[in-house]
């Protein structure tokens, strides 16, 4: 039994043609790959949506088909890169990485763009304040300089420096030549090497290096914010595009604790980012949504019964219905999953298992602890529940009018049922020996949704 999604493969090259497109996002990364294949002005796009939305799945689909077309694709999880001191030596290392990979035999042009880039950073890194940065020096860099490059720094770089504020202005003040040399010098040798990754033949249009950044918004604020500072000062370069897999609120807070409340964060990134992409469903069948297929989904690749005994069907439609309305993600979805797939796998099938009884519960533990510790305990209102699972609106008041998982949650939790609802519940009651109907909530937050053994 599975109790966690297997992780979806994607090879650097599958794109949308594998099968694993299950929200049929291909349309939309044609639509990208033509933008950027369009435009020569350096671009930088926000992919946005929601932390779980499948953001990362879709780039890395996405950059398989640029991968195919024959376009020059960096992708880059920064969310794993934070810990690098400076975010212009993490953003260099990769374009470098790229170049030795797809280029190795333009040896010249690739220690040419190192140098630069080496250059650059050292530069950077002088300017800001360190503590220790001899001992830690190509952590610092990712790589990119060795302790030789700052043998020149003396005391400056030693030790940890007062003022860093003054120190770096400074700099800024007395260098200001050298610095524009060596910026322009890595923009010129950075503007070069599309053509180099990507030789057009005659009558082509030259071919965009994509550089694809994941994860932007889980860094730690001051690492997001300098790469996009790095990519704005120093790597702006015709052909050269830039693509970011972010959602805009949580990035916004970065903002926000770099800079204070105060700041509006909205028009700060608009100094940044030249188009925004919504990574947003447009429901066209209210049954067939993106969590609905990604429902089916985890029901299979869990192996979660989906026979006539298993609650799954009904749970499902509590789970997706709540998910809606809360706006949760798919990463929520699986979390609910796990927690289903142990209930029905540990419960046998000759027990009780009401699947809109369980979908509602399961929810409750996940986004309102209190209510599933009153279920548990025999004390959740029937108004509650009510507020908590949003029925469907119905046309009256009798069973008749309400949906079978509203008339099953009316007929444990109200305080005097109707002769309709007694007569509903009887042939459960029969069937599993149930005393008290009142019971079937307890039972079933106790006994199977927190069921171990």
């Amino acid at each position: 039994m599975r109790v966690y999604p297997k992780p979806l493969e994607i090879g650097d090259e599958e794109g949308f043609s594998t099968g694993k497109d299950l929200f049929g996002k291909s349309n939309l990364a044609s639509g990208m790959s033509h933008l950027v294949a369009t435009v020569e002005d350096p671009l930088v796009i926000a992919f946005d949506g929601q932390w779980g939305s499948g953001k990362t799945t879709f780039l890395k689909m996405w950059a398989g088909e640029l991968r195919k077309s024959g376009h020059p694709v960096i992708f880059f999880d920064a969310f794993e890169n934070d810990y690098v001191e400076d975010a212009f030596a993490a953003l260099a290392r990769e374009i470098i990485e790229l170049a030795e990979e797809k280029a190795p035999q333009k040896g010249k042009v690739i220690e040419d763009i190192r140098d630069k880039a080496s250059q650059l950073g050292v530069l950077l890194l002088k300017g800001a304040t360190k503590v220790g940065v001899k001992v830690a020096v190509r952590a610092a860099t990712a790589g990119l300089a060795s302790a030789d490059d700052f043998k020149d720094l003396g005391e400056d770089i030693s030790k940890e420096v007062e003022g860093a504020a003054e120190a770096y202005m400074n700099q800024l003040l007395d260098q200001p030549r050298k610095q524009k040399q060596i910026a322009e010098g890595f923009r010129k040798a950075l503007a070069e090497l599309p053509g180099l990754l990507a030789p057009p033949t005659e009558g082509e249009q030259q071919k965009p290096l994509i550089f694809i950044i994941d994860e932007l918004d889980r860094c730690k604020p001051h690492f997001a914010l300098a790469l996009l500072e790095r990519i704005k000062h120093f790597m702006s370069v015709p052909n050269v595009h830039f693509v970011l897999g972010v959602h805009l609120t949580q990035l916004q807070g970065s903002v926000k604790y770099a800079y204070g409340n105060n700041i509006d964060a909205a028009a700060y990134l608009q100094k940044f980012i030249n188009i925004t992409i919504l990574n947003v469903e447009t429901i066209t069948n209210k049954d067939n949504t993106d969590l609905h297929k990604y429902a089916n989904y985890l029901t299979g690749i869990l192996n979660i019964r989906t026979d006539s005994e298993s609650p799954i069907s009904t749970s499902k439609e509590t789970i997706i219905r709540i998910l809606q309305y809360e706006q949760m993600s798919h990463r929520t979805l699986e979390r609910v999953f796990t927690i289903l797939s142990l209930a029905i796998g540990l419960t046998p099938q000759d027990r009780l298992q009401l699947g809109g009884i369980m979908g509602g519960l399961v929810m409750m533990k996940l986004l309102r602890p209190d209510l599933f510790r009153k279920a548990k305990q025999g004390l959740l209102s029937l108004q509650e529940a009510k507020e908590f699972l949003r029925f469907p609106p119905g046309e009256g008041y009798g069973v008749e009018d309400m949906g079978w998982e509203e008339t099953w949650w009316t007929y444990c939790l109200s305080e005097s049922p109707s002769k309709d609802l007694e007569e509903f519940g009887k042939s459960l009651r029969f069937r599993y020996s149930i005393r008290d109907r009142k019971d079937i909530i307890k039972y079933t937050a106790n006994d199977v949704i927190d069921r171990l053994i």
